[in-house]
């Protein structure tokens, strides 16, 4: 009688212990995968798998706040991948649609350090955000919500979907892959897909950073910064990053003496960033003489011999800093320094590409 009793608390403990050890399994694999996890998030728009792909953590996938506009192609998103017991950092991803206005990735602080993104058709990404720009016919129709705002798009703006990384970083393809799949629903929702980004299929990473050649900068022959944009000390060439895909080539000029003293230089023959720049018409100059070629004040479009390139130049706001210092009460003057830092590049970057020579109006 005793020894089946002890049979009975035998398979009774091993029982008890089968079924914690499953508990503990199915908690483990709520916690940490997406295991019975929907298949999209925040309304459909993302896919649960290109979510996953790109915050490439252990951890689940699930969805903070949602936010659409009734009846448009509008919204905002935030998702998170967390994670218990296995000491992995928590990963959190916002993305939505935006305007942007002109070459915005080549011209505003929000872009900033064009050089170190990896590019594909109509898109770039680096290890915490990236952006899609839409077909030219969603311009007029996508814009974005602000609060619990929907703020129609501009006659100037252009219509991109954005996205940014905290608390860790994402895997670069795979959040190119989300970017192209989220704004092809986007299109098709605002009715202009007919020219919807194709898939990333072209991945172009940068360089790695090197140190700087003054007066061979970014590779190109003879280019140079001006005197007058140096400081000893202060601003000084350190390290540059190129990034030399097939439409689009940029470089980041660090600049050794102030914490984030930077300048970034851009020429793409991208047909969408053409475009984009062109939305903002009253910016650019015609220039006598050079047929088809128009400059901004740090940007320019030249006719070249196999088309038209786009140039930039892009001052971080600590290198501005600088500069405004230096030339406080003192000539040349703080708009003259940029004036001859993006003389002295367009004049390499053209040579190289068989544009132009121009010179920049005062």
């Amino acid at each position: 009688m005793k020894i089946r009793i002890r049979h009975k608390k035998t398979t009774l403990f091993t029982s008890i212990a089968l079924l914690l050890v499953a508990s503990l399994t199915s908690l483990y694999c709520w916690w940490n995968t997406n295991a019975w996890g929907d298949d999209a998030v925040c309304e459909g728009t993302l896919s649960s798998g290109d979510v996953q792909a790109t915050l490439d953590v252990p951890g689940r996938v699930s969805q903070v706040s949602s936010q659409t506009a009734i009846g448009r192609s509008e919204f905002t998103c935030v998702v998170e991948r967390t994670s218990r017991f296995i000491g992995q950092d928590n990963l959190r991803m916002k993305m939505k649609t935006g305007t942007a206005e002109g070459a915005f990735p080549f011209t505003t602080a929000v872009w900033k350090n064009p050089a170190a993104r990896s590019y594909f058709a109509r898109g770039a990404v680096s290890d915490t955000s990236g952006y899609v720009i839409l077909p030219r016919s969603c311009w007029d129709k996508v814009g974005n919500i602000q609060g619990s705002r929907t703020i129609a798009p501009g006659p100037d703006t252009v219509a991109i979907v954005e996205a940014s990384v905290e608390g860790g970083s994402a895997h670069r393809r795979s959040l190119a892959r989300l970017l192209t799949h989220t704004a092809q629903k986007v299109a098709k929702a605002a009715g202009c897909s007919a020219d919807e980004p194709a898939e990333p299929a072209a991945f172009v990473a940068p360089d790695a950073p090197r140190t700087a050649a003054p007066h061979n900068l970014c590779g190109l022959k003879g280019f140079s910064l001006p005197k007058a944009a140096l400081a000893q000390g202060l601003a000084e060439p350190g390290h540059e990053q190129l990034n030399e895909a097939s439409h689009t080539w940029a470089c980041d000029v660090d600049l050794d003496g102030t914490d984030g003293a930077r300048i970034s230089f851009a020429a793409t023959t991208d047909n969408i960033i053409l475009d984009a720049a062109l939305r903002e018409e009253k910016e650019f100059k015609k220039l006598p003489g050079a047929n088809g070629s128009v400059v901004g004040t740090d940007e320019a479009i030249l006719q070249c011999a196999e088309g038209k390139v786009y140039f930039a130049a892009n001052w971080s706001a600590e290198y501005q800093g600088v500069l405004l210092d230096r030339t406080h009460n003192r000539q040349p003057s703080y708009s003259d320094v940029r004036r001859a830092t993006f003389q002295n590049f367009l004049d390499a970057a053209a040579a190289s590409r068989n544009c132009p020579q121009v010179t920049m109006p005062r």
